[in-house]
């Protein structure tokens, strides 16, 4: 059996270490006797210089497939990050199309249109009016807006709450919050998304943010190696819930490695919020990380 090799940050201080947020990670995959890789992320998010990101990393002899925990990239750091390793012998899981697929919700939606919100996108380099034009199928629904990939959540009644979709004014506005928060880190465009009312679980104690029954489910191979609890706060169910139709649906997702975040309705119904790639998907805090990479080394 070929042995898996995992790609971390390394700390930006000393790129012999890795990241300190994944210095946990890192020493699980060192104790698992598999070979990790560490690479200079600022070199390659802040100074736009991939072949600086992996100066420390030496040709393989052989093809090495390649297994990135860390910072989220966006898609043209990916490709310069997959290009880069590859010259030198190693490839990433994902393909920059793969990681597309599941990183940016408009390429998702194909996979999981029917378990998910109803949801309208676009660009908005050319001004507002056509998305806003839109988001008139929604009439007077309640919506959360995001860009492709991220949500500013903790500004919920400014930048991602929308009570009434049909108030064009305040929903224009609270996109332009959501566009100034974004900044330079504004992934591709703008979503809008019918809001769904979830089992609610308790109110974050920093943010004031309400929170909701969520998981996160991680697949390798279209298979599930592991379903955690979302937030670390609330009380969740002790049992962990029904999961076949999203198992059923993951077979489909053109990924080797992704997660799914799912949620409860208040009316008991089970809904997928997106896919992400899980490559740059944090674990949730009640982790057991022995036993995630045991099963992502492993899988059954």
């Amino acid at each position: 059996m070929s042995t898996t090799t995992f790609l971390f940050c390394c700390d930006p201080f000393d790129i012999r270490r890795p990241d300190p947020d994944y210095a946990g990670e890192y020493q699980v995959v060192c104790d698992l006797n598999n070979p990790v890789l560490l690479f200079d992320f600022d070199a390659l998010t802040v100074d736009g210089n991939p072949d600086q990101a992996i100066r420390t990393i030496t040709t393989s002899q052989q093809l090495q497939i390649v297994i990135y925990r860390g910072w989220m990239l966006n898609l043209q750091q990916y490709t310069q990050l997959y290009n880069s390793l590859l010259s030198l012998n190693y490839r990433l899981i994902n393909t920059p199309d793969e990681y597309r697929t599941c990183h940016y919700l408009p390429d998702s939606l194909p996979f999981i249109a029917s378990k998910t919100p109803q949801t309208i996108f676009g660009k908005t380099d050319k001004g507002l009016s056509v998305l806003l034009d839109d988001a008139e199928v929604f009439g007077s629904w309640p919506v959360i807006i995001k860009d492709y990939v991220k949500s500013e959540k903790h500004h919920w009644e400014t930048a991602c709450f929308v009570a009434d979709a049909s108030d064009r004014e305040n929903l224009e506005q609270s996109i332009v919050n959501l566009l100034v928060l974004r900044g330079e880190n504004l992934n591709e465009g703008v979503v809008i998304r019918a809001f769904v009312e979830l089992n609610h679980l308790t109110i974050h104690s920093k943010s004031g943010m309400p929170l909701t029954e969520e998981y996160r489910l991680f697949f390798y191979e279209n298979r599930l190696i592991g379903i955690y609890n979302y937030w670390e706060e609330g009380e969740y169910m002790i049992e962990k819930p029904n999961i076949a139709d999203f198992v059923e649906i993951a077979e489909s997702v053109p990924s080797h490695f992704f997660c799914m975040d799912i949620a409860r309705t208040i009316t008991g119904e089970w809904i997928i919020i997106e896919l992400g790639d899980a490559q740059v998907a944090g674990l949730p805090e009640e982790t057991d990380i022995p036993d995630f990479y045991s099963r992502l080394i492993h899988p059954m």
